[in-house]
């Protein structure tokens, strides 16, 4: 015991000790060597302390190594080595969403302060601003299940648990929804044995509040996406992706509530480009065979979950990419390009409600292409009819939509591809959209009438 008290007390002032003499083998003049014997050191103590770890803390250390190294990557213009959907598993694993926050506060975001110094001067904040909206994104993504208590046992009636949602603040009440309905479908799974029917349609769901079935819906897709696409591989034969696509389909036509399957069905699309990013081109294949009614959706959500793309989090990142230009790349033909390209818009605007600047800086330096402007107009008054639709009252939606840019250009961008969409879409297409049942008509690009 006296062996052990005396390791526990000197091991903090040791190892203290030698990240100082690092410190000064830093700053001291640099001799022969010196820099790479930094590095060997510091390797040295990973090295020996990863045999230490055990569990969580191991996998933590695995996930942290993971966004470090690839992040380092992007910021030094490499291409990074690992797939974003590698990436997204590890950092929702929920042994690591506890350790996020660090991970981006201590990690990622002074990181990201060095790199937007690559960019011009009038660029930077709102390029800072969006990296640290995206990593909200991303956390709540992990978080919303931890904070609402939702427990694999809990059988709490979901009525009761869109109240507890309803609770949460304005801002986290769509992920608050979309979790709560992740879990009832990921509960009905487990009921049923893999095969529910209902989830949404049953006896025990006919009271549920109006303005939560939407992104309910899109919860419950999540949880039948992640279902059907955690069996697959890329080396998958054909007919495997289709039993798989026809099996999602199918899910959703048996608890789906009428004019709202188009909800559960884009998250097929947003959950395939997140965490299985290889299978993208596999499933739009047998989608166009098989399931030709949800593609429109299933590339919507391909392209939300594009934008908060963790490989592309670093603000000289962002700019460099050509985000339109990658969508198009991605998307192959004009009727993927356009729905991927109005869910790109849908999560830019949702991402950055509280922040139009992000937006602004967006549409002044990356200009939309005429082909896709209508597309892009689409996503963001979609997005924004939702907001609508869950919660009448955010006062943020009316700050965004009649957000005045300063400079002439992006104002005239912003009039015509952001105000004008979304003030048609609150006055006439979310009241056309409640009277005939439609409401999942919003989860893809529609076309306006000729």
């Amino acid at each position: 015991m006296r062996d052990l008290t005396k390791s526990v007390l000197t091991f903090p002032w040791a190892l203290s000790m030698a990240g100082l003499q690092q410190v000064v083998n830093l700053v001291a003049p640099q001799a022969g060597g010196r820099l790479h014997g930094v590095a060997a050191a510091l390797d040295a103590v990973t090295e020996r302390t990863e045999p230490e770890l055990d569990g969580w803390l191991d996998a933590a250390l695995d996930a942290g190594d993971a966004w470090t190294r690839r992040l380092r990557d992007l910021s030094a213009s490499r291409p990074p080595t690992f797939d974003a959907s590698g990436l997204m598993r590890a950092t929702i694993d929920p042994h690591l969403s506890q350790l996020l926050p660090v991970m981006s506060d201590y990690g990622v975001l002074p990181l990201a302060e060095v790199d937007a110094l690559r960019l011009p001067a009038g660029h930077r904040s709102a390029a800072l601003q969006e990296c640290r909206n995206k990593l909200r994104a991303i956390q709540r993504l992990t978080e919303m299940r931890r904070d609402l208590k939702l427990d694999d046992a809990d059988r709490t009636a979901l009525t009761f648990l869109v109240d507890r949602a309803a609770a949460v603040a304005v801002d986290q009440r769509l992920a608050a929804v979309e979790a709560v309905g992740t879990h009832a479908g990921q509960r009905a799974l487990a009921e049923s044995g893999g095969d529910p029917q209902d989830v949404l349609t049953g006896e025990s769901t006919r009271d549920l509040p109006p303005w939560s079935l939407t992104m309910l819906h899109a919860g419950v897709g999540v949880s039948f996406a992640n279902a059907v696409l955690s069996r697959l591989t890329p080396d998958s034969p054909g007919d495997y992706v289709r039993h798989a696509v026809t099996r999602f389909a199918a899910l959703c036509r048996r608890s789906a509530r009428r004019g709202y399957a188009g909800a559960m069905i884009e998250s097929f699309g947003m959950v395939a480009r997140l965490l299985f990013q290889d299978m993208v081109p596999q499933l739009d294949r047998e989608i166009r065979q098989t399931e030709p009614d949800m593609r429109g959706f299933f590339w919507h959500g391909v392209g939300r979950a594009t934008y908060i793309d963790p490989l592309a989090l670093l603000p000289s990142v962002s700019e460099r990419r050509q985000l339109v230009v990658r969508v198009r790349q991605e998307a192959g033909d004009d009727e993927a390009y356009a729905d991927a390209l109005s869910g790109v818009a849908w999560a830019m605007a949702w991402t950055n409600i509280e922040s139009p600047e992000v937006l602004e800086l967006f549409l002044q330096h990356h200009a939309v292409p005429a082909s896709g402007r209508e597309a892009f107009a689409n996503g963001v008054s979609s997005a924004i009819v939702v907001l609508h639709d869950v919660d009448p009252g955010d006062a943020r939606i009316m700050r965004f939509v009649t957000h005045a840019p300063t400079s002439p250009d992006a104002a005239a961008a912003w009039a015509s591809l952001v105000t004008g969409p979304c003030q048609e879409g609150l006055d006439r297409t979310y009241r056309e959209l409640q009277q005939t049942c439609a409401l999942g008509q919003l989860f893809h690009y529609r076309p306006r009438p000729a």
